[in-house]
Order: C-alpha cells, then sequence, then structure tokens
C-alpha cells in the first residue's frame, strides 16, 4: 500500500492541534485554579479530540455518502456521558455544573478549530475565560447583596434518640427566627441537614458558638466558595 504525504494537510492538521492545545488549556486553567474534577489536562484533552474528531470527519473520508455532520453530533453525545461524570449532588448542593458546562463548550470551541476557523475558536475561548471569571466574581456579589447563604447541621447521635431529630431541627429553627434568618430551603444529609438561609450572615457566625451551639449537634457556616 502506497502511503501518500499530504504537506499542507499535515500543516493544517498540527496547526489545529496545536491551536486546540492552547484554547483548551486557556479555558481549562480556570477549572485548574479552582481545584475542580475537570480541570486543565481533561478540558484541553476534550478540546484537541473534538478538533481532531471534526478535522478527520472533513478530509478523512470520502465519497458522495459521506455526511460529515454525523462526526459532530456523536462528539456532542459524548461529551454529554462525559460531563454528565462530573456532577455531583450532596443535599442542597449540586456540584460540577460549571465543569460540565466548560467541558461542553470546550468541545464546542474544538470543533471550531477543527473545522478550520481558526480565528473564531481563538476568540471563543478568550470569551469562555473570561466569562468564567466575571460570572464567578458576579455570582459572589449577588450572594453577598441579597445575604444568601448555607449552613450544614450534623446531629451527634453518640446523644440522641432516634426520635429526637426532629424536635432538635424544630428548636434550630426556632432559634433562627429569633435571629430574624428566613429559611428558603431545606434538605436531608447523611446524619443532619442543610439549610438555605437569609439574612445576616455575620450574625450566624457570632452565635455559632452561643445561642446555636448544642451538644445534640454541630453547625457549619458555608461560605460562597463552597457553594
Amino acid at each position: 500500500m502506497e502511503i501518500i504525504f499530504e504537506i499542507d494537510l499535515i500543516k493544517n492538521f498540527l496547526l489545529i492541534v496545536g491551536i486546540s492545545i492552547l484554547c483548551g488549556f486557556l479555558i481549562g486553567l480556570e477549572r485548574e485554579v479552582r481545584q475542580k474534577p475537570a480541570g486543565l489536562k481533561t478540558i484541553t484533552l476534550v478540546t484537541v479530540g473534538s478538533a481532531i474528531f471534526t478535522f478527520i470527519s472533513k478530509y478523512g473520508f470520502t465519497g458522495s455518502a459521506v455526511d460529515s455532520s454525523r462526526v459532530a453530533s456523536q462528539i456532542v453525545n459524548g461529551i454529554g456521558f462525559l460531563g454528565a461524570g462530573t456532577i455531583i449532588r450532596s443535599g442542597l448542593k449540586i456540584k460540577g455544573l460549571t465543569t460540565a458546562a466548560t467541558l461542553w463548550i470546550a468541545a464546542s470551541i474544538g470543533m471550531v478549530i477543527g473545522a478550520e476557523k481558526i480565528f473564531a475558536g481563538i476568540v471563543g475561548s478568550f470569551i469562555v475565560f473570561l466569562t468564567l471569571i466575571i460570572l464567578r466574581a458576579l455570582e459572589k456579589l449577588l450572594y453577598e447583596n441579597f445575604n444568601i447563604f448555607y449552613i450544614k447541621i450534623k446531629y451527634n447521635l453518640d446523644n440522641l434518640k432516634n426520635d429526637q431529630q426532629i424536635t432538635i431541627l424544630n428548636e434550630f429553627k426556632n432559634k433562627l427566627k429569633e435571629l430574624n434568618i428566613d429559611i428558603l430551603e431545606e434538605s436531608e444529609i447523611p446524619n443532619g441537614n442543610i439549610l438555605k438561609l437569609k439574612g445576616n450572615k455575620s450574625k450566624i457566625k457570632s452565635e455559632l458558638n452561643k445561642k446555636l451551639k448544642n451538644e445534640f449537634y454541630t453547625v457549619k457556616l458555608f461560605e460562597v466558595k463552597d457553594i
């Protein structure tokens, strides 16, 4: 079998791989700094892989019956499974949604680059990077302005009887009402509860070792970065 080297095609392929690596690195940098499950390496590989698949769908198959868009649709399906693996739910908290969305959009950037729309891919990567940073800062600002935060109650089972948790939780809620703290949502976790609250967070901090302290449970305040 004769092997034919198409120099221009090889140059285009190397250019696409190189650009997709840089764009994936840029998108994954924010996730890596925040120590998320899918960080720098994962997002870079997703970007590069999507670019290669798209490039192959364009040049790797010939014939009138070839439909290159089928490869693109399979990339979207595959990224859906990969993104689902990064999502974790614990009580009211759902972690990994932003990382899953980042994987999804990294794949789209890779597809743009693989389709040889180099400039669009680079611009898109910078937009994604800035969006992750700006929206994170805006989210923190909004939570602080609306005074929304979470607390986790963990019960001390050694001191509790089986039927005491509900009574203890109701007493705890009454203490929150005395502090003018509104309960927005409530969720059960193993041996405890998570409450989404609205009110003066500094007041909660000052009362954790006073009015809210109890031998039957411990309370942890979730900062915005933990949400």
